[in-house]
């Protein structure tokens, strides 16, 4: 191994088991579970000749596929490249498109992995794909559930006898039953799954799987944290303890070990924080509303924003339109374009290391075909992709979208009012209470939030009436919000406004800007983008937001007596970010010019909560 790391007992005996045994892990919170992961990768590669590209890592997030990714080097070196590090859903998307002709994207989830589990159990191809494999390593086990338990133990059960399995999981942690559009809602279709992919394989001897436990905790000195990391951990896990109130109970629970209580969601303010702290709300009506009142500088991290590029790559490559970038002429691109104007998290030659990894050519040249089709996917690749949505600050987020994350300061803002339909439900939102509280490594400070009625769309919005009706907030920024043609398309603007929108929007690529938007009868009353009150236009939002404007008429039975906003102030933006056509999208056709030869475009990163003030017609 690389890793100086000095490993405890529990943790080498993981580490250094023979490569064809499974092994089921439980490991909570601060135990190292990350590091014990990369290091029994680079044991198997380092010291039991397992071939890199015969080894599979599977997690159930791109969150911890990019943290594992981001850490497997110092450990395996350049070997852990050729370790097939994925999502179980990208995992299954291989599978599925490498093995069918007619695989395609537009399918339903459930009917994509359904054909995918068929194909492990029937297909000859697969069969043999399989049987080249030598280890694989399962992340975040506890959150397998239905369909993705079920391919999970067909693919076990199709491995050769000799194939190795690890499993790291903490059934402490298994939160993925409910969404975080509010408390004790389970997400859209989720139903009582039976039996986990945990206790199916522990129940089938067949697959020869032991369980290892790991007790110490790393992550914190902090006596208060290390109870909840410990004891709490104990009774969240003890069904025992699972009956009426012990959502409340876990509550105190926490209030009783954190460093600070008594926080009021009324009285605190994003801007009092630091870039280490890490703000965290149980639903995401409470994430947006602390977010649209806070004027500096933030980072969200909640469901629905998708995966952002940064804005560098678009002032770079806006224009840009040779099928091949050499190094020197990157860096030149770098040094006028960037240095001095915009303040990346990385240098040139990170940023260059970063381009090489997902499109090089063999003679070290940037693929820049490839680059768009890699980047223009609905997933983009982790090396390139921002982990937050917004500018350097503190982060503003749920506890469901920070799950495998951590921070040196956690605030954590408190439910009050839960009611839950069984003792099965208040258990699982005790974890969820457990999780957040197990983010901090520093110091926990608990603070009560403000219970407030929020609604959520069919597409996902956030929604909430305020001042007895009179207006509606309404989420903005959401992906698809704004496409490219919104920014640089034809019909929208002329080649002169398009090239002065995206200067603008270039200029403010790291500063907070506040925009009002204007509906354009001319557009079918979709809204442009102006910054502030007398500003140039930027963009105009897609029709998305129109149409769920209607939705939420209709669901006040307001939908022939009122019409939406002309006009919509308080939209803020956190900076830029890069929107990436690949060079087969239609919709380059629509552009004006670089853009729909380059593919490269700059986009306001919008993420508001603002006030809507629906008319009454005439």
């Amino acid at each position: 191994m690389t890793s100086s790391h000095v490993w405890d007992k529990d943790q080498l005996e993981i580490i250094s088991k023979a490569s064809n045994l499974r092994i089921i892990v439980s490991a909570g919170p601060g135990t190292g579970k990350t590091a014990i992961a990369c290091a029994r990768l680079a044991h198997l590669i380092n010291e039991c000749d397992v071939e890199p590209s015969n080894t599979w890592l599977i997690s159930f997030t791109r969150t911890a596929v990019a943290e594992i990714r981001a850490r497997l080097h110092s450990y395996a070196g350049d070997a852990s490249f050729a370790i097939r590090i994925a999502t179980i859903d990208s995992h299954a998307w291989s599978i599925h498109s490498g093995h069918d002709p007619n695989a395609r994207l537009t399918g339903s989830y459930e009917d994509n992995i359904a054909r995918v589990i068929g194909l492990v159990k029937s297909d000859e191809d697969v069969a043999d794909e399989l049987s080249q494999i030598e280890h694989i390593v399962i992340d975040e086990a506890q959150d397998l559930v239905g369909q993705r338990a079920d391919l999970i133990e067909e693919l076990v059960k199709k491995l050769p006898s000799d194939c190795g399995v690890t499993v790291f999981a903490d059934e402490a942690q298994a939160i993925y039953g409910f969404s975080d559009d509010s408390i004790g809602h389970r997400k859209d279709g989720a139903v009582k799954t039976g039996k986990s992919l945990l206790d199916r394989l522990r129940s089938d001897k067949s697959m020869g799987f032991d369980t290892l436990i790991l007790k110490e905790i790393y992550r914190t000195s902090s006596p208060g944290l290390q109870k909840i990391f410990s004891d709490l951990r104990k009774d969240v896990l003890d069904k025992n303890r699972h009956r009426d109130g012990f959502h409340a109970e876990t509550a105190e629970r926490i209030r009783e070990y954190a460093d600070k209580k008594g926080l009021k969601w009324t009285q605190m303010k994003v801007a009092d924080f630091t870039r280490d702290d890490l703000l965290l709300f149980r639903t995401r009506g409470e994430v947006l509303m602390a977010s649209q009142f806070c004027d500096l500088p933030h980072r969200l991290r909640l469901s629905g924003y998708g995966a952002t590029l940064p804005a560098w790559l678009a002032i770079c490559f806006s224009d840009f339109v040779e099928p091949h970038l050499a190094e020197r002429h990157f860096l030149d691109l770098w040094a006028t374009r960037i240095e001095n104007n915009a303040t990346p998290q990385y240098g040139p030659r990170e940023a260059w290391q970063h381009l090489v990894r997902v499109a090089g050519r063999k003679d070290g040249s940037v693929d820049m075909q490839r680059l768009r089709r890699r980047l223009g996917q609905a997933r983009p690749p982790v090396e390139l992709t921002l982990p937050e949505y917004g500018l350097q600050g503190p982060i503003v987020g749920t506890i469901h979208a920070s799950k495998g994350r951590e921070a040196s300061n956690v605030v954590l803002l408190l439910p009050n009012g839960a009611e839950f339909e069984s003792a099965e439900d208040e258990a699982e939102e005790a974890r969820v209470l457990f999780v957040g509280a197990t983010r901090a490594r520093t110091s926990l400070i608990v603070g009560e939030s403000n219970a407030f009625r929020a609604s959520t769309l069919a597409s996902g919005r956030v929604h909430r009436s305020v001042r007895n009706g009179k207006s509606t907030m309404v989420e903005v920024g959401r992906d698809g919000d704004i496409a490219a043609r919104g920014l640089v398309g034809r019909s929208e603007f002329s080649a002169t406004d398009a090239k002065a929108g995206q200067a603008l929007l270039a200029k403010n690529a790291d500063v907070v800007t506040t925009y009002k938007l204007e509906a354009d009868r001319a557009l079918d009353w979709r809204y442009r983008i102006r910054v502030g009150d007398d500003g140039p236009f930027v963009g105009v939002m897609s029709r998305n937001l129109n149409f769920d404007l209607w939705k939420i008429l209709e669901n006040k039975n307001q939908k022939h007596s009122h019409n939406p906003p002309s006009k919509v102030n308080h939209v803020r933006g956190q900076g830029s970010a890069t929107i990436v056509l690949a060079p087969d999208d239609s919709d380059l056709n629509t552009l004006n010019e670089p853009y729909a030869s380059s593919g490269f475009v700059l986009a306001p990163r919008i993420a508001a909560f603002p006030p809507f003030f629906f008319f009454h017609r005439n």
